[in-house]
């Protein structure tokens, strides 16, 4: 069993594994699961905005990369116009230089999108989304309208706060709630309808504060009730007081904390192992993913087959091996934002586009190698010999110093494995470890961070006082609300509220929050485990299970026979 190059931890290999790495001509892995995801993570600034100036244009713009930081970056509109041309910064292969530090060189040059997004509407602050329509402050939103601080929401429409759902519409704090209408704080409950505070529930209407229950209505605390009871009890039941709700939020914990709980959220699936996976075939150590076959160690994708160490892809993806983001790809090896592609190597920002590498920025091209224009013939030709060049050339090293560096080209250690079939180094991400999506995976300090030789910014930027004093309840917050600037009750950082969001909050009887997004979002995913599998036994028959629950954490867990006799 071989021993992770970053963290020294064994990992496995399996047979299929194996399988895999040979159909696709990679080496095995130096690097744990875990590692791979979190350098791959680290490519990724979901939440963290910045004022900028594009480059382009000169106006002031929302932009993911930091005022200091060198890089050329574009409006969104700019950068997907026919304004310039990304081939311009062609340049030939140098056989006597890393690949890694011939792309980190068109990387300086290759102008960059502000924000991810791909045929979005009204929708300048969504980052990482593709056909989003008026959408603010949201992540990984597809085909949805209307959807406000929410991630990996598809198929949605008039959504504030939520996490990890599919087809639902009017709802708040819906996490892993798909098929949901008009419902507040339900977690892991599909087909909720006019309900709120649900857990683990299925095709329930009109409840409150309930767990466990399949196709049920007029429900509190899990005991029946009559339609003319439960509409009385609803006249003294306001969320909309800010004091409520906290009480209503504590209490709902408080009956869940001792509710059997499934080993593991795997809806659907055959041969599967995770968790919060649906209708899944043939997938390992996966999680957060949706109608996959044939897949392992992803994270948070959707819509794919015979893919390996993938996170945040999704949409008919097919071949994909140390990608990130990359909708709607097939036959791609370790490429980050790309879609509508097939046959890319070591790509960034390419789209609609097939039989590139080491390309940047490239629409609607074929045949194409650090940005030059190449035939079909030449192209065949010389990516066999770059690969060679790349699997004799060592992966840069920097898991023992105490800061980020330039990449140190052939002399850096070789105990890392060869450049080819591993994802970009961290040299080459733009983006702080504290900035990025990595601490989901992976919580280090900044000595810790590093000494593993990332990068780490502390963010200066001042803090002003809070202009507004929020009421109780929502019906008194009036519309002059929205040119206030009101501060975290957490970190303290400044935020906004604007008008679509109050008047979600009005519709729904909701107190304006007291948490800026970003606090809202890490108090959201707090609930949910970290992606790593444990072994275990059933709480009711003692018969191994696995899960993500740590061996030490005190939840009821029932394996899958036993919680369905409970539930049904």
């Amino acid at each position: 069993m071989p021993s992770c190059k970053q963290c020294t931890s064994p990992f496995e290999i399996t047979d299929t594994d194996h399988q895999f790495y040979e159909k696709i001509g990679v080496p095995e892995p130096t690097h744990c699961p875990d590692c791979r995801q979190v350098r791959r993570a680290n490519f990724r600034n979901e939440r963290n905005f910045y004022k900028r100036k594009c480059d382009a244009t000169g106006k002031e713009i929302i932009s993911m990369y930091r005022p200091e930081t060198k890089v050329t970056v574009y409006d969104t509109k700019y950068w997907w116009s026919d304004n310039w041309e990304p081939l311009d910064h062609g340049r030939e292969f140098d056989f006597s230089r890393p690949f890694f530090e011939q792309f980190k060189d068109l990387q300086s040059v290759v102008p960059r999108l502000s924000l991810y997004g791909k045929n979005n509407e009204n929708s300048d602050y969504t980052n990482h989304s593709d056909q989003a329509k008026n959408s603010y402050l949201s992540v990984d939103v597809g085909l949805s309208e209307d959807i406000y601080y929410g991630k990996y929401l598809i198929h949605c429409k008039d959504m504030v706060d939520s996490y990890q759902t599919e087809n639902a519409s009017n709802c708040y704090e819906a996490n892993y709630s798909p098929k949901s209408n008009n419902a507040k704080y339900v977690y892991l409950s599909i087909g909720s309808v006019d309900s709120d505070f649900l857990y683990s529930c299925r095709d329930v209407k009109d409840s409150l504060m309930c767990w466990n229950l399949r196709h049920k209505q007029y429900y509190i605390e899990n005991k029946s009730y009559s339609k003319e009871e439960y509409e009385k009890y609803l006249e003294n039941y306001d969320t909309g007081s800010y004091k409520n709700l906290q009480k209503y939020i504590k209490h709902y914990h408080e009956l869940i904390k001792n509710a059997p709980r499934r080993s593991s959220e795997i809806i659907n699936c055959e041969d599967s192992t995770g968790d919060y996976l649906h209708q899944c075939k043939n997938v390992q150590n996966t999680f957060n993913c949706y109608k996959m076959r044939d897949c392992s160690y992803c994270y948070d994708c959707a819509y794919m087959q015979d893919c390996y160490d993938t996170y945040e892809s999704a949409l008919d993806c097919e071949i994909q091996y140390e990608c990130h983001a990359c909708n709607r790809g097939k036959f791609l090896t370790a490429c980050s934002v790309c879609y509508d592609v097939n046959n890319l190597y070591y790509c960034e920002m390419c789209h609609n586009s097939e039989y590139l590498f080491g390309c940047i920025g490239l629409r609607h091209k074929k045949y194409c190698i650090l940005n030059k224009q190449y035939t079909k013939e030449e192209y065949e030709e010389l990516v066999p010999k770059i690969i060679e060049h790349m699997k004799s050339t060592p992966y840069p090293s920097t898991s023992s110093r105490s800061g980020p560096e330039p990449l140190s080209g052939p002399k850096a250690g070789s105990s890392q494995g060869s450049e080819w079939g591993q994802f970009f180094p961290k040299e080459l991400s733009f983006f702080a470890y504290n900035e990025s999506a990595a601490p989901e995976f992976k919580q280090l300090t900044k000595s810790e961070a590093l000494k593993q030789g990332w990068n780490w910014h502390e963010d200066k930027r001042d803090c002003q006082d809070q202009t507004y004093e929020m009421p109780d309840h929502i019906k008194n917050v009036s519309d002059g609300i929205v040119n206030e600037t009101l501060a975290c009750n957490k970190c303290k950082k400044n935020y906004r509220i604007i008008f679509q969001e109050l008047a979600f909050y009005r519709n729904h009887n909701l107190p304006a929050p007291r948490l800026c997004p970003n606090c809202r979002y890490s108090k959201r995913i707090s609930f949910r485990n970290p992606y790593n599998l444990y072994s275990r036994n059933c709480d009711n028959c003692s018969v191994g299970i696995q899960t993500t629950y740590s061996p030490g954490q005190p939840e009821k867990l029932y394996c899958e026979s036993c919680y369905l006799k409970e539930v049904y």
